[in-house]
This record gives structure tokens, C-alpha cells and sequence, in this order.
């Protein structure tokens, strides 16, 4: 069931009632490539914020920009994208070795 909202200055509720779309048939999904992709995108992604990083610091430090908080904000962005970047790569390699310690 979507509830929506009506207007907001008189606050009606008007509850919308619409059918669950059909599934459309898909091929099956590979759930590793699926998850390899999705790790791709995160070291992609990482890497981005770090290129964008380090040139707003070029750019501050040549003078080309004065603007120190887009500089600090983007520094700070690219360092939690890091570390979230580290931490799922050591869980990865830690669920890895679990499995392979586990006998069959």
C-alpha cells in the first residue's frame, strides 16, 4: 500500500492504493559478479575522492582557489572513503581465510 501525501499547506492525506508491478523476467544474477562490481565501484569511487582531494590542495596551494572549506571537506571525504575502503577489504580477505580454514 503507497500512502502520499496531498497538499502540505492543509495537510490532507490521501492514501493512494496501487498494485505490485509484475517481477520482469530477468536472467539470473551472478551474486559474486554482482559483488564484484559493487567492490570496483567502492575502490572507484575511493580513488576519485582521492584525485579530487589532492587537486583542490594543489589548487589552494598554488593559489588558485581560496576556498579552504571545499578543500578541508573534500579531504575529509576522501580520507572516511579510505578507511571505509580498508575496513571492507579487511573483512573480505578476514571472510575469506574463515572459509578456507573451514573443513568439508
Amino acid at each position: 500500500m503507497d500512502f502520499r501525501v496531498g497538499a502540505i499547506n492543509n495537510f490532507d492525506f490521501v492514501p493512494e492504493i496501487t498494485k505490485p508491478a509484475a517481477p520482469a523476467k530477468t536472467e539470473p544474477v551472478n551474486p559474486f559478479s554482482t559483488f564484484f562490481d559493487t567492490a570496483l565501484n567502492l575502490f572507484e569511487e575511493t580513488n576519485n575522492l582521492q584525485i579530487t582531494a589532492e587537486k583542490l590542495q594543489t589548487d589552494l596551494a598554488t593559489g588558485a582557489t581560496d576556498d579552504i572549506l571545499t578543500v578541508l571537506l573534500a579531504q575529509d571525504r576522501a580520507y572516511n572513503a579510505l578507511n571505509f575502503t580498508i575496513q571492507v577489504t579487511n573483512k573480505i580477505i578476514e571472510s575469506y581465510r574463515e572459509i578456507m580454514r573451514m573443513q568439508v
